[in-house]
């Protein structure tokens, strides 16, 4: 395993088979019944019984995506049993591993909604980001593997849930000053505070977010979910509040994209747009959405990012807001009315996502306890350099705007001896 992690061959059975069963545990497999030409990869066309499912399942570990792989089991559709091609050990192993999830996400909505009642009886107004918030848009939410509760909250409320949550946490972790983001461990979950919502790419987008964080609150776009967590006159659970469906849209996308440049976006993140997407296809706005994109300069990573949905996921073309090319000559056209300018990004990204696992997690960073500073330092400016030879195939000038970034970080952080 190198800086940039596993190499995957993406036309692999086990490949296919694992973004198939993916795209099942997303969408269902009814969609292929009635036609071939179906978006994302065919059950038909792959040899189930020649596929290695200690691979597959590893692929999901890695994209933490072992919860919604399984649930393409509990599909209509499969064409097989599941005892047929997987041994009755394995089938134990993931039955353990999915009530795992499924009674960590319990306990974590639970917590949620007491967190929620909490922070609101102190005069608070917090707002659920990204994870359980998006989970709910899922087949069955309690599948999608869970992470952190993120919590954002506005102005001077982001010092004073700082101060309350800190009181009561088993470890205050540290906090980054840029972006006013704060985890706290507290009742067995990380709780990460937010105070913007700053992805750190450049100063251009964070003025950006910066206006849309500022719009989401002083102007009330929220939309509700109930959560488990009982409070006093409260038996069915606490009303826990959202982003709008085009903030939470745009902010999940743009959160994706931090991970991407920066070192590793997860599958996982990019079902949660398809969801998202899916879910509320009828309720979005779609001329915000492209006047927010364009003025933050990501409607090309949109457009291949969508492609990617359709090709590997089994989303719907129609489903992703601006991705069908009216202008383009039918000639550059593929399946479904996509450029293939978009289809080649979606293939390249697929392949970094592959690569690099979620969060990243597969790339070999090991030297950073291996060295002293210096060369440390040297190397991280190395490999941001690397990656933006890899990166700048894809995207080349946000990749050139956000290497260059961290370049000059980089140096400064050496020259300061940071």
């Amino acid at each position: 395993m190198g800086f940039y992690g596993k190499k995957y061959k993406i036309d692999s059975v086990d490949v296919r088979a694992f973004l198939a069963l993916t795209s099942a545990g997303l969408f269902g497999w009814e969609r292929f019944s009635s036609s071939s030409a179906a978006p994302g990869i065919n059950p038909s066309s792959i040899d189930w019984k020649a596929v290695d499912w200690d691979a597959v399942m590893q692929l999901a570990r890695e994209q933490a995506l072992v919860g919604i792989v399984a649930s393409a089991f509990d599909a209509i559709g499969l064409g097989f049993e599941l005892q047929e091609v997987m041994d009755r050990s394995r089938r134990k192993d993931l039955a353990k591993k999915v009530y795992s999830i499924e009674q960590r996400n319990l306990k974590m909505e639970s917590f949620i909604g007491k967190l929620f009642a909490g922070l609101e009886s102190k005069g608070l107004h917090p707002v659920l980001l990204k994870g359980q918030g998006v989970a709910q848009s899922y087949l069955n939410p309690q599948r999608r593997n869970p992470g952190d509760i993120d919590v954002l909250l506005y102005g001077d409320e982001y010092e004073s849930a700082k101060s309350l949550l800190s009181a009561k946490a088993q470890k205050v972790m540290g906090e980054g000053a840029k972006e006013k983001q704060q985890q706290i461990y507290l009742g067995g979950f990380i709780v990460e505070l937010h105070g913007s919502l700053r992805i750190l790419l450049g100063k251009k987008f964070d003025t950006e977010l910066d206006r849309l964080y500022k719009r989401l609150f002083e102007e009330k776009h929220f939309r509700t979910a109930i959560f488990p967590g009982q409070t006093d006159g409260q038996e069915s659970g606490h009303p826990v509040k959202l982003p709008d469906i085009n903030t939470d849209v745009l902010y999940v996308f743009c959160h994706m994209l931090h991970h991407f440049f920066e070192g590793g976006v997860g599958l996982r993140q990019v079902c949660d747009l398809c969801r998202l997407l899916y879910c509320y296809r009828n309720e979005i706005d779609r001329e915000w959405l492209s006047a927010e994109l364009e003025k933050l300069g990501f409607m090309t990573e949109w457009k291949a990012f969508g492609a990617l949905m359709v090709d590997y996921l089994g989303m719907k073309p129609q489903y992703v807001p601006f991705l069908v090319d009216e202008g383009v000559d039918e000639g550059a056209k593929g399946a479904g009315g996509i450029s293939r300018k978009w289809r080649r990004k979606a293939r390249r990204i697929m392949a970094y996502i592959l690569s690099t696992g979620n969060m990243g997690k597969n790339r070999d960073l090991s030297y950073k306890k291996k060295y002293p500073y210096i060369i440390k330092k040297l190397i991280s400016l190395m490999k941001i350099i690397s990656n933006f030879w890899r990166l700048a195939r894809i995207f080349p000038g946000n990749a050139a705007l956000v290497s260059l970034k961290g370049v000059r970080e980089g140096m400064t952080d050496l020259a300061d001896g940071r």
